[in-house]
């Protein structure tokens, strides 16, 4: 029951800020949410690209224009989708969807040239502490594909703790792989 009245304060909060202006500020990072102004063409060519795309579950192969067109319009002021900028040029997106059990799932991408520079962490850290402190959740989880040794260090540096395996289905690869689960707990 807690899952959920954090899941309806979560709503009740971001619903406050009506406009898609609302934002999170990092040290480098701006994070927006996704809305008509993105460069539809940039993010498809970013998203699309083999080596983003095959590590994110929900996300077909290839990605088009139109499939990144349909992900803007999906997006709402009551969820947590984020596009991550670094000095106004889009370089990835961090969200944080509601699972079945009521728990928070953490997913992330930066666009290829953007790599190596911790702006995966920068944007997790950003959306975390908001998560933290505006909301409810005890809990965020999260997976990766395993041999993904940079998710996974980026999940080790935020604090995730494994907490066993699973079988995801991957849209890009069209085909089941075996993931590692995370998760972290916000009350510590």
């Amino acid at each position: 029951m807690e899952n959920l009245e954090s899941q309806f304060l979560l709503s009740f909060v971001i619903g406050q800020v009506k406009n898609n202006l609302f934002k999170i500020s990092t040290q480098r990072l701006v994070l927006k949410r996704p809305d008509k102004t993105i460069n539809k063409r940039l993010f498809a060519s970013l998203v699309g690209d083999w080596d983003i795309a095959k590590w994110l579950s929900d996300v077909p192969y290839p990605y088009t224009q139109r499939h990144a067109e349909k992900f803007i319009k999906r997006s709402s002021p009551d969820d947590l989708r984020f596009s991550v900028f670094y000095d106004e040029i889009l370089v990835g997106g961090v969200g944080a969807s509601f699972e079945d059990n009521n728990e928070l799932d953490l997913g992330y991408w930066i666009a290829k040239d953007y790599w190596g520079y911790g702006f995966a962490t920068e944007a997790c850290i950003g959306l975390i502490e908001y998560i933290k402190n505006e909301t409810d959740f005890e809990n965020i989880t999260a997976c990766y594909v395993k041999g993904n040794k940079a998710s996974a260090n980026v999940l080790k540096k935020l604090g995730f703790i494994e907490i066993g395996e699973c079988e995801e289905y991957f849209l890009s690869r069209k085909k089941t792989m075996s993931c590692v689960d995370l998760i972290l707990n916000l009350k510590q």
